[in-house]
């Protein structure tokens, strides 16, 4: 599994630990007996109890990475396949297999079949800004009569401003959290490992829990609850621009962006600034009216429908897993031995 591609011996390292620590509260068991010390034979007993159940919670860690993970997220007959197609409108038992093995992959996924939307919108809002543009810079003074110009554009030219502005704010959070979790793809056991050890020494028992319970939080808790609550969501906020088969979802190289066709950006290239260029400006946006009026202005624009799905695939559902993932943080690093307080109180000690 991905938990263990980059840092394939964590699953040793942690057991290794556990092991070292029966072995070593052991030990100390036999020479508190031998010296009579009652003290330190119950410390010594206390020990080997955190011992064994840091050994039952690496196997419950590994069972759930390996097992667990795989029925859900096995990509030809995995539950999350079947819920991510119900996502799109889609149904479950369509043949079609992923290549997402991981709930990483898939959580990357829900937040991709959106964005490979925005370049070719952007290549639209492109083609028709050239004349929009040109219309608003157009100033004309009449004489002996009122001056003339292009603010009746102006309007279509901010919200294509503010349009562009916002699809690189969601492609700018996307490509973040896309690196965070490809991180945490490859470096959570790493990370999960180093906190057994440290659950190991009564010192640094609270932080080595903390960063144990985090480690599993980020690796599978946090793609899982983004996933359930995409499943519950999405269908209402999903945008009629992304209109495909499944096949097309499943490939990232396709795009399942509908967009209608506009005229060749060329067409407009090694133009000087011309009374007659200035002229041609509103047959030009006239040609465009149609594709200007389905994006801006029409009774549902596609500016509108695509932000509204980018805005609750990359900035809300992340944001409501995280609040999930902070909860099962919170709540579950007293179940792997111990709490953020005692973290403070392990370090005053160590010290």
């Amino acid at each position: 599994m991905a938990f263990t591609a980059f840092y394939g011996d964590w699953q040793t390292i942690s057991i290794a630990a556990a092991a070292l620590s029966i072995v070593g509260s052991t030990m100390l068991i036999m020479l508190s007996r031998l010296l009579g010390l009652r003290n330190l034979e119950q410390i010594a007993k206390t020990e080997f109890v955190y011992a064994g159940s840091t050994v039952l919670i690496v196997m419950m860690v590994l069972g759930i990475v390996q097992y667990g993970e795989w029925f859900l997220a096995n990509g030809s007959s995995g539950v999350v396949r079947g819920m991510y197609l119900a996502s799109f409108g889609y149904d479950p038992s369509t043949p079609v297999i992923f290549s997402q093995n991981t709930l990483i992959d898939w959580m990357k996924l829900y937040m991709e079949t959106a964005t490979r939307c925005v370049q070719k919108f952007m290549n639209v809002l492109y083609a028709i800004s050239i004349p929009i543009e040109a219309c608003t810079s157009v100033y004309m003074e009449i004489f002996m009569s009122e001056h003339a110009s292009g603010f009746a554009c102006k309007f279509v030219a901010e919200r294509i401003n503010n349009a562009t502005q916002s699809f690189s704010f969601y492609m700018y959070a996307f490509f973040l959290i896309t690196h965070v979790l490809n991180f945490v793809k490859y470096y959570a056991g790493f990370f999960f490992s180093i906190g057994v050890v440290l659950r190991a020494f009564p010192p640094t028992r609270g932080g080595g829990a903390y960063l144990m319970a985090i480690s599993l939080g980020v690796y599978f808790v946090l793609p899982f609850s983004y996933i359930l609550v995409s499943f519950a969501s999405l269908p209402y906020v999903q945008s009629d621009l992304l209109v495909s088969t499944p096949h097309d979802l499943a490939n990232p190289a396709m795009t399942t962006c509908m967009l209608p066709q506009i005229s060749d950006p060329r067409d407009y290239q090694c133009e000087g600034a011309s009374a007659t260029s200035a002229f041609s400006i509103p047959g030009r946006i006239r040609a465009n009216a149609a594709v200007i009026k389905d994006l801006i202005t029409g009774p549902d624009p596609k500016i509108f429908s695509l932000g509204q799905h980018l805005v609750s695939a990359v900035c809300i559902l992340p944001m409501i897993a995280f609040v999930i993932l902070m909860t099962f943080v919170l709540n579950t690093t007293n179940l792997f031995g111990g709490n953020i307080p005692e973290i403070g109180r392990g370090l005053v000690k160590l010290i």
